[in-house]
C-alpha cells in the first residue's frame, strides 16, 4: 500500500498540530500554576496580617524581570501609596515594599505602615 503525496502531508500537518497543542498547554500550565501559587502564598501572608478588611484594591501582576507574579495592593487608609507584595521563590517568604503616587520607593515606615523592617 502506497500513501500518496497528498495523505502524507495531512498527516505531517496533524501530528505538528498536535505537537504544538501539548506544547502550549504545558507552557500554559506552568505559568498558570505559578499565578496559582504565589497568590496562595500572597493571601496567605495578608489574612496572617489581618490585612484582608483594609485593602481598597489589589491586582496580581507579572513582573517580567524576577520572572514571578506580585500584588499590588492600594489599602484604604493609605490610597495615596500603593504596595508590592513579592514572593522570594527560594524560600516563599513574602516581603512588601511601598511606592508614592511618583513611583519612588517610601522607606519610611510613618509614611507607610504596611511595609516590612
Amino acid at each position: 500500500m502506497t500513501i500518496t503525496k497528498n495523505r502524507k502531508y495531512k498527516y505531517i500537518f496533524i501530528i505538528i498540530i498536535a505537537l504544538s497543542l501539548f506544547i502550549g498547554g504545558t507552557i500554559f500550565m506552568f505559568f498558570y500554576n505559578k499565578k496559582k501559587d504565589c497568590t496562595e502564598i500572597i493571601d496567605s501572608y495578608i489574612s496572617e496580617n489581618n490585612y484582608e478588611d483594609l485593602i481598597k484594591e489589589k491586582d496580581i501582576v507579572f513582573n517580567s524581570k524576577q520572572g514571578n507574579y506580585n500584588a499590588e495592593v492600594v489599602f484604604k487608609d493609605e490610597s495615596e501609596n500603593f504596595y508590592e507584595f513579592y514572593v522570594e521563590p527560594s524560600t516563599n517568604t513574602v516581603y512588601a515594599a511601598a511606592f508614592d503616587s511618583e513611583n519612588v520607593e517610601i522607606t519610611d515606615k510613618s509614611k507607610a505602615k504596611y511595609i516590612d523592617n
